[in-house]
């Protein structure tokens, strides 16, 4: 299942549960005559293809999803509603977002991205290019999600959001992160995979609550070495860069329980790689390795093992099935490339 998509779900939950006891309406002709008591409203794929005017009438609404919709503008008459503190427009047709968004001050959720296939949404699906500055206002948001957008560019304004615990920026066309990313020291979750990064800032080492981190499918060479201060970080996720090495910073994150490098040019294991014991999933497939020997006999947490399509021996893998009689091993003798 989606990682976004889970995550999401957990957000509806842990929001909705400020409204428990709060009844969800579930179509328009629901809520007549009960426009003061709604305070959440779902439209999930009613085949939408813009927002009723019936629901800038609803002044008390603090939870509206328009996910799965065809939605093709947001109305300047958003700004009408105040209280909201969840909105979400995924997957829908949206290239823009109108500057009222920004009175939206109560917000904790924003779904702005795409939860489907490549494929699909190069036919549908939200297509925004470019976040208006008022997007920044919102400086109560928790969870902002930007993924399989269009977005090239993302503006210093994101380190006004100060309050952000998870911010999905995956899949778009991005070549930097700005520095002010550096600001969001609240972030537990941040998803940059899928874009065209040939670095990330340093200022990334700021965000020491970080547990997940997605950068993988860039154009990442190397890691700067403040990111050594992500002492909380679990999960890191590098497939498919252009790495030739692991980098060494890793060898400094104690709390790391799964790393994937699959996909990259690495050649050499290093022998510091056989330290970090803590270790639950490693992933290293995919790479123009050619031994394996020493490398990760003592990592005996490892649940879980990736050296397929590499050119590590027989006896090797053999070896190490005696070593980590624990771990699952995923291999194969890559015979060509």
């Amino acid at each position: 299942m989606n990682r976004i998509f889970v995550l999401t779900l957990l957000m509806m939950f842990c929001v909705g549960g400020v409204f428990a006891q709060t009844k969800t309406y579930k179509s328009i002709e629901e809520t007549r005559g009960n426009e003061d008591q709604v305070v959440k409203l779902s439209l999930i794929g009613q085949h939408l293809e813009e927002i009723p005017a019936e629901v800038f009438a609803l002044k008390n609404l603090k939870f509206i999803s328009f996910k799965d919709n065809k939605i093709d503008s947001i109305p300047p008459e958003i700004g009408q509603l105040k209280n909201l503190v969840y909105l979400d427009f995924t997957n829908n047709n949206i290239t823009e977002l109108p500057p009222e968004i920004g009175q939206l001050t109560n917000l904790r959720f924003l779904g702005l991205g795409n939860a489907s296939s490549d494929e699909k949404i190069k036919f549908t699906g939200n297509k925004i290019e470019k976040l208006p500055d008022e997007l920044f206002n919102l400086v109560n948001l928790e969870e902002l999600d930007l993924s399989q957008l269009r977005i090239k560019k993302l503006p210093a304004g994101i380190g006004k959001l100060t309050n952000l615990k998870e911010l999905f920026l995956s899949s778009n066309l991005l070549k930097t992160l700005p520095a002010e990313i550096g600001k969001l020291t609240q972030l537990t979750n941040l998803g940059c995979s899928g874009n065209y990064l040939k670095e990330v800032p340093r200022e990334l080492g700021n965000l020491t609550e970080l547990k997940w981190l997605w950068l993988g499918y860039n154009d990442l060479t190397f890691l700067p070495p403040n990111m050594s201060k992500l002492t909380k970080l679990e999960s890191l996720y590098l497939k498919g860069n252009l790495f030739t090495k692991v980098p060494k910073i890793l060898f400094e994150l104690p709390a790391l329980t799964k790393l994937d490098l699959g996909r990259n040019e690495i050649k050499v294991l290093p022998d510091e790689l056989n330290a970090m014991t803590q270790l639950e999933v490693l992933v290293l497939g995919d790479n123009r390795l050619t031994s394996i020997k020493d490398k990760v006999g003592n990592l005996n947490k490892l649940k879980r093992l990736d050296i397929r399509n590499n050119k590590i021996p027989l006896e090797q893998f053999r070896q190490l099935q005696t070593q980590l009689s624990g771990t699952k091993i995923l291999y194969n003798y890559k015979k060509n490339g």
